[in-house]
């Protein structure tokens, strides 16, 4: 509850939440109208940190509270980030690259469940207004179809209205955390990259896509949608990582990549005005970066189509890039692949046995003989 009331009675209103608590709740007095949550000494050093771990550990509540959890915290996280006083605790998080990946697979996960309801439901939203506007057509539907429309309407709209929110304030995080380099890179890590990557497409897809058009309710506001602020903050997040070797490498190599889509989020973005200076910069030469890397990952593939066994990930069946070897079960699997198994599972997927990320070590040898084994057949091709 420590984030509920912190938001509750200690986050100032803005342009979008309005309260009747009075200002002198929250704002501590000899400081020229600062609020407690800025300048209190214990906060700067702690809150922010706190509130981050926080953010991964309400993964196990219900399904509804922790969306609520989540938003409040979004909402106090974005007003500490305002405060220079907070952003060297901010950084603490990211000397523990376990309690990172923690918070951040909170954020996917969210980000992942959230979007793909919101893009079922919105074109679902969509097909009963058009139904309903069309009166000659609605009035001649039998009234027990009528009503089986308007009841998934109903409740469509209400799982719309609960879940963008927090979606828009988990791209803004995404968006203002990754502006500083050292949290940037935790982000690039190998168990968390792709799965960044795979959010943010996803959800381009949807925006720009060819099927955009379905996307396009009445009154959007009344449902928080706002796709021209989700696609400037996606636009955004883009352009941060835009120049990340790794980031551009799972690009094209996601199944949600084409070169038209990112061709059409460049032309929507300098259209709209989304970005500016640098950002824009670096967001418009993505494109052909990325053409550049799909182009040397289809070489890859196919050598890797004649990868011997041993080098293939036991679960994924993909070339394995930094093996490591599980004691529990005797087994080497990819170090990506079984620390995300370990953050929603403390067991060996092999046989159940208790297992944390600790415990696995490096396989060195068999890393040594896959390099000289992808070295050899480059050189091949070559």
């Amino acid at each position: 509850k420590l984030g509920d009331v912190l938001y509750e009675v200690y986050l100032p209103s803005d342009e979008h939440r309005r309260r009747s608590i009075p200002s002198s709740v929250y704002t501590a007095p000899g400081t020229r109208g600062q609020t407690y949550l800025r300048s209190d000494p214990f906060a700067q050093e702690t809150l922010a940190p706190s509130l981050l771990l926080l953010y991964g550990e309400v993964e196990h509540t219900g399904y509804y509270e922790k969306m609520g959890h989540r938003a409040n915290i979004a909402s106090l996280l974005k007003y500490l980030w305002g405060s220079k006083e907070h952003r060297r605790a901010f950084k603490r998080i990211t000397q523990n690259k376990d309690s990172f990946i923690k918070f951040a697979n909170g954020i996917m996960n969210e980000t992942n469940s959230l979007i793909a309801s919101v893009m079922e439901k919105l074109p679902e939203i969509r097909q009963a207004q058009l139904q309903m506007a069309n009166s000659e057509q609605w009035s001649a539907m039998p009234e027990e179809q009528r009503e089986i429309i308007t009841g998934r309407l109903d409740e469509n709209e209400a799982d719309v209205k609960r879940a963008l929110p927090l979606c828009n304030k988990t791209l803004q995080m995404l968006g203002f955390l990754n502006t500083d380099k050292d949290i940037r890179g935790l982000f690039l890590l190998e168990e968390m990259c792709a799965r960044l990557v795979n959010m943010l497409l996803h959800v381009l897809t949807k925006l720009v896509g060819s099927k955009g058009l379905e996307l396009r309710v009445n009154n959007p506001e009344d449902y928080n949608f706002r796709p021209k602020e989700m696609l400037r903050d996606l636009c955004a997040i883009f352009s941060l990582f835009g120049n990340a070797k790794e980031f551009v490498e799972q690009c094209a190599h996601s199944g949600y990549y084409n070169d038209d889509l990112m061709r059409k989020a460049v032309n929507r973005c300098k259209q709209l005005t989304l970005l500016s200076g640098q950002s824009l910069e670096n967001f418009q030469k993505l494109p052909d970066s990325l053409q550049l890397a799909a182009d040397l990952i289809s070489n890859d593939d196919a050598i890797l189509v004649n990868a011997p066994d041993e080098f293939m990930d036991p679960l994924l069946m993909t070339f394995m890039k930094d093996p490591v070897f599980l004691p529990t079960s005797e087994t080497i699997v990819d170090r990506s692949t079984i620390t995300q198994h370990l953050l929603n599972d403390p067991t060996d997927p092999f046989n159940r046995k208790e297992l944390t990320i600790e415990m696995v070590k490096p396989a060195i040898e068999l890393r040594e003989q896959m390099e000289d084994w992808l070295k050899k057949q480059r050189a091949a091709v070559a």
